[in-house]
């Protein structure tokens, strides 16, 4: 009980993060359910959730989607979930413990050397006429933004922190990267739980816990759209740093035992 009540309560504050700011949020979650269970068991449990909450964000913000990033960037994304299951699942499970917590660790302290980075001179001028032309060129990175979105959601559990600057790249404003940035990853994250249901993970193992993260995303995402705007995401910085270092530093400690 002690354990569906943190992960409700953690599915929708983390879900009003992802809304106001557009990431972040999932990783968190993702560090609260591995709190309890392997890392292998947390990262479909969280794509569950995350595949509800994103797509409640996105269904709220549709209008402002740029579908055609979408589109492209989703062509490889089961290939990268499939390798990435692979990978995750055929070393020892404190191993992916360790590698979470040092990839969180990077994530809150030197975020800049995770994210891609776009070529200078990406950002779209949201005056273009014809979304086509406006996305000539730029075809080939989605696609590889996919397989790497597949793949790290797969392995550790989270891909927005690190690819998030290509798609502020490609979007007009600070809603329409959001809202792309939630249809995107409702796919990945369909991808993922495919790749992980092919690895042997039984969803229904584990309906309980996913249908508490889902009630707490839903709620969450509903409040935050209605926020979205009104509060200055530098404020959430700290919180958030304090936060993954916590969790990170408990996963560490996990392992080490």
């Amino acid at each position: 009980m002690f354990e569906l009540i943190v992960i409700g309560i953690a599915a929708f504050l983390t879900s009003i993060l992802s809304a106001v700011a557009g990431l972040g949020g999932g990783v968190v979650l993702l560090l609260v359910i591995a709190q309890f269970v392997a890392p292998t068991t947390a990262i479909p449990i969280q794509g569950a959730i995350q595949l509800v909450s994103n797509g409640s964000r996105a269904a709220l913000l549709r209008r402002s989607i740029a579908w055609p990033v979408v589109g492209w960037s989703s062509l490889l994304v089961l290939p990268g979930s499939l390798l990435g299951v692979a990978v995750a699942t055929s070393v020892p499970e404190d191993a992916v413990r360790v590698v979470l917590a040092v990839f969180v660790l990077f994530l809150a302290w030197r975020p800049q050397w995770l994210k891609l980075q776009p070529a200078a001179g990406e950002t779209m001028d949201s005056t273009d006429e014809n979304e086509a032309t406006r996305l000539q060129g730029r075809r080939p990175m989605l696609i590889g933004l996919g397989a790497a979105t597949g793949l790290l959601n797969s392995t550790v559990g989270a891909s927005g922190p690190v690819t998030s600057p290509f798609f502020k790249a490609v979007t007009a404003s600070h809603v329409a990267f959001v809202a792309t940035a939630a249809a995107t990853q409702v796919a990945a994250h369909a991808a993922k739980l495919v790749a992980f249901t092919t690895g042997g993970w039984d969803v229904t193992e584990h309906v309980g816990v996913i249908a508490v993260g889902i009630s707490g995303v839903v709620i969450g995402s509903w409040i935050g759209t209605r926020l979205l705007g009104r509060i200055a995401t530098t404020h959430l910085d700290i919180v958030f740093k304090i936060v993954l270092t916590a969790l990170a530093t408990r996963l560490l400690v996990t392992a080490a035992l």
